[in-house]
């Protein structure tokens, strides 16, 4: 059975995914599929324009190169891109999804010329929620379940990649080991609940101290670090002493009185001797354990 012209435009216009025909100037030759609303929106009034004309200069380059790529392998690629609505001109406004798309786009040589042209066809599949599951899986396997802060995992992984960049371009990284004194006792008294509440109060007060690229992590129990990049022991210092105040009067604050709390922190950083980030941790570990003995509530730095 042959399908007539009719028939086959309807299959195409019947897929659930749209379909672009575009030539390698960058010309919108032709566009087929079903533009779901929950989905897509629908970009016919784009067919006519060119990939320029309506997609920022960036944005353009990108998708020529992809087609560029795909005529000169001839042969299928696959690509993952973002694109919202509010991006391509034509389609502000329109009915669809709101923000910003995840899309997979098949791209792959068609076997006829289109007004002279060569040309691909660019199928684009809407793989939003599958990007969202995956930034969410992502997240809890980084993520302390109770403080939210990242888990021992992640921060092995980032202290790597600082030491990685310290060794090769010498930018400084500080780190601050801290815990919170006497934590048994105040779980004897008021209970593991509490105990929970006051850990989750002392890490929502330490992120309100620390700048968007620093990390917090809970290493294991009430002891927690935090990774510093750019930054000196000195600096770091200055940065502990701060939170040696903040956190016992914000969790106060929060919680009551009856929770004051107070924390001991260690303090060290990379040096030019280190060959692993091992090194900065055991005498971070130190010097927290040296401000425990020494009375706890105070800052102890290790010395270079």
């Amino acid at each position: 059975m042959r399908l007539d012209a009719d028939q086959m435009l309807a299959v195409l216009n019947a897929l659930p995914d749209p379909v672009f025909l575009l030539t390698e100037s960058g010309l919108y030759a032709g566009l087929f599929g079903h533009a779901d609303p929950n989905y897509y929106h629908d970009g016919h009034d784009l067919v006519g324009s060119s990939v320029p004309e309506v997609v920022s200069p960036e944005a353009a380059e990108w998708i020529m190169q992809n087609i560029h790529k795909a005529l000169e392998q001839d042969g299928l690629i696959k690509v993952e891109y973002q694109l919202s609505a509010d991006q391509v001109a034509g389609l502000e406004g329109a009915v669809g999804p709101d923000g910003m798309i995840w899309f997979e786009g098949h791209v792959q040589p068609f076997p006829h010329r289109v007004n002279g042209e060569r040309a691909v066809v660019w199928i684009a599949r809407n793989i939003t929620r599958r990007k969202l599951l995956e930034e969410e899986l992502l997240q809890a396997s980084q993520t302390d379940p109770l403080t939210h802060t990242a888990n021992r995992r992640h921060l092995m992984e980032v202290l790597e990649e600082h030491f990685e960049e310290f060794r090769r371009y010498r930018h400084p990284m500080a780190m601050i080991m801290f815990d919170l004194d006497h934590f048994k006792q105040l779980n004897d008294r008021h209970g593991h609940l509490t105990g929970d509440a006051v850990l989750r109060s002392l890490c929502k007060a330490c992120k309100s101290l620390l700048r968007a690229n620093d990390l917090l992590a809970r290493f294991g129990g009430e002891e927690f670090v935090i990774v510093l990049p750019s930054t000196t022991a000195a600096q770091a210092a200055s940065t502990a002493e701060r939170m040696r105040t903040h956190l016992s009067e914000a969790v106060a604050r929060e919680l009551g009185d009856e929770l004051a709390v107070t924390v001991s922190l260690g303090v060290s950083e990379l040096l030019h001797s280190d060959s692993n980030y091992e090194q900065v941790m055991h005498r971070v570990d130190q010097a927290l354990y040296r401000a425990k003995r020494a009375g706890r509530n105070r800052v102890v730095v290790h010395d270079a």
